[in-house]
């Protein structure tokens, strides 16, 4: 691949032309959600998507709620809406007139705080469904304290709030609007996986991530979508090492055949010596070993690759991708339809 600025080659295009046939849904993963690098190479994979493929929507790993409402760069997580690296993408999305949806079930804007209680109660009383007070009260004590609801509910207020919201996801007034089906539904995952165990906390995230993925997909079904998340997310696979991290595999359960899944890293970073890059392109069970050298950036397609080398369909790889894959060592080429290496990495930066 070219730099950083113009980063996909006319060889590359035509790759994934070829694979975008029929392709509604294109994932963008990214090592860690600080590596800056991975954002600006995901802008110009974005650029690209627009501009020559038509892709007028972007889902980002935020606040589902916030941004149904307003699709806005605020109501992103922060290390993407003030970071330096994405002041161009975002820029560009403007211009472009791409609109910006959530699929996050977790609660993480100042919109969301505030506004999502008086919606729900506004939705309800025009409805003449009928709440008990306790309901509401415990519904504003989540709004106001958001992820540390586990120091302050106990488990019978748990039990209760969840049973409230599955007695109004069986009223057929609820049942009959698909937005506050889905946004019940989505607060109900929240209050579990804040008072619940981490693991369960994982399983039930990415359950509800691509539940309301799929709820935007369904609702915009002759659109294109460009779904901006983690690589750990976005991964095409369901294996006991990625403890639930499975977003893009349950996903794919509901959609089958319309994705397309692309897993970004840097090789150097400021944390990396040269003699562990070095090493690690020695080393011939490493991702690194494939790559002609590490001081250009490189793409590669899993299936041509596969075609190309039949003998590592089932290897076993470490890489450099993220979290959530087995301590880096998986068949990566089963988890990720394209695999991109960016040479010179750098951390997230803030004005």
């Amino acid at each position: 691949m070219d730099s950083i600025q113009k980063l996909l080659t006319p060889e590359v295009k035509n790759i994934i032309t070829q694979d975008l046939l029929n392709k509604r849904i294109v994932f963008l993963g990214e090592s860690e959600h600080h590596i800056g690098s991975d954002f600006l190479a995901k802008t110009e994979f974005v650029k690209y998507l627009v501009t020559e493929h038509q892709y007028q929507n972007i889902a980002f790993e935020s606040d589902f709620f916030a941004l149904y409402f307003e699709h806005e760069q605020k109501n992103t997580f922060p290390f993407w809406s003030k970071s330096v690296q994405c002041e161009e993408l975002f820029k560009f999305l403007k211009e472009h007139n791409v609109v910006i949806w959530g699929f996050d079930n977790q609660f993480s804007t100042p919109f969301t705080f505030a506004t999502f209680s008086k919606q729900l109660f506004s939705f309800l009383q025009q409805n003449d469904i009928v709440i008990e007070e306790r309901f509401k009260n415990l519904v504003a004590v989540v709004m106001k304290n958001g992820s540390e609801i586990d120091k302050i509910l106990s488990q019978n207020d748990v039990d209760y709030i969840t049973a409230q919201i599955d007695n109004l996801l069986k009223d057929s007034r609820v049942l009959s609007n698909a937005e506050w089906n889905q946004f019940m539904q989505s607060f109900k995952s929240t209050v579990i996986q804040y008072t619940s165990s981490k693991k369960m906390g994982k399983q039930l995230r990415d359950s509800q991530m691509a539940k309301n993925l799929n709820f935007l997909t369904e609702r915009l079904p002759n659109d294109k979508f460009m779904v901006w998340a983690a690589n750990a997310h976005i991964s095409k696979l369901n294996e006991d090492y990625m403890e639930y991290q499975n977003m893009g595999y349950l996903y794919n359960q509901l959609n089958p055949g319309i994705t397309y899944h692309i897993a970004f890293a840097p090789i150097k970073m400021p944390y990396r010596t040269d003699k562990f890059i070095k090493s690690q392109q020695k080393n011939k069970n490493n991702l690194l070993s494939l790559l002609p050298d590490t001081d250009h950036n490189y793409f590669i397609n899993s299936q041509l690759f596969i075609e190309a080398n039949p003998l590592d369909k089932d290897k076993s790889f470490e890489g450099m991708f993220g979290t959530g894959m087995g301590n880096g060592n998986t068949v990566w080429f089963k988890h990720f339809d394209a695999l991109v290496f960016i040479a010179n990495g750098e951390k997230v930066k803030y004005p």
